[in-house]
């Protein structure tokens, strides 16, 4: 019986250990967030303000009355209860966060109590300006639509033109705005357009594509973000 207790207390210290090595070093979400979000109601876009404390998250939306409460269970993934007022998200529901490692943005999906997803968002923190450039290293993750484009993606740049290798493909294209870049992708089999605009920090990006001409309709979304420790 002896044996058996003192069995059951180190599996228990190993389960407590492992948790407490899992959930190490989460990133701080606390700060101001500019949120899209598409679904069954339609899409919309809102700044939220974060708060956390350890593991925990609270967060608040002043033009729609909405709260947010948030646990981290692992160090990348966020399950959040929410509550909002007014305005076509009304209601209260769930939502699954998955951030990425340096804290600066997020995307997941959402649905009311007792229900199956009815949404998906990408939320991106409100940093301080920097020198905007595409060159170095990304990791890319699709949001939605066909998972063509994903993984690491290494960019050089001269002047406004940049050209990107990213998922067996090439990406050549050109800066159209000081944040917002339209490439030109090819395959071995296809071709397109990519299209993305930088964030506030210049370290992530949302971004969309398409197949053939420019003026074909967007197939899918993705955000970018540096990996953790620079480019």
């Amino acid at each position: 019986m002896k044996r058996f207790s003192l069995s059951l207390v180190l599996v228990v210290a190993i389960a407590a250990m492992s948790t407490a090595a899992a959930l190490a070093a989460p990133p701080n979400l606390t700060g101001k967030w500019t949120v899209e979000q598409t679904g069954l109601n339609g899409s919309t876009s809102s700044t939220l303000t974060l708060t956390q404390s350890g593991n925990g998250v609270v967060g608040t939306n002043a033009a729609n009355g909405g709260s947010f409460t948030g646990t981290f269970v692992s160090d990348s993934k966020v399950n959040v209860t929410w509550k909002i007022a007014t305005g076509p998200m009304s209601g209260a529901g769930w939502a699954t966060v998955y951030v990425s490692p340096n804290g600066h943005s997020f995307n997941g999906t959402w649905g009311y109590n007792g229900k199956k997803e009815n949404g998906s968002f990408v939320g991106n923190q409100i940093l301080p300006p920097k020198p905007i450039t595409t060159a170095g290293n990304w990791n890319v993750a699709a949001v939605t639509g066909p998972k063509l484009f994903g993984g690491p993606m290494t960019c050089t740049q001269s002047g406004p033109t940049s050209i990107c290798q990213l998922s067996g493909g090439t990406l050549n294209g050109k800066f159209r705005t000081t944040d917002k870049v339209r490439y030109k992708w090819t395959s071995k089999t296809q071709n397109g357009w990519f299209s993305f605009w930088f964030n506030d920090d210049g370290q992530s990006f949302n971004g969309t594509w398409g197949y053939g001409k420019d003026t074909s309709p967007t197939m899918g979304r993705v955000v970018g973000q540096r990996p953790a420790g620079g480019m």
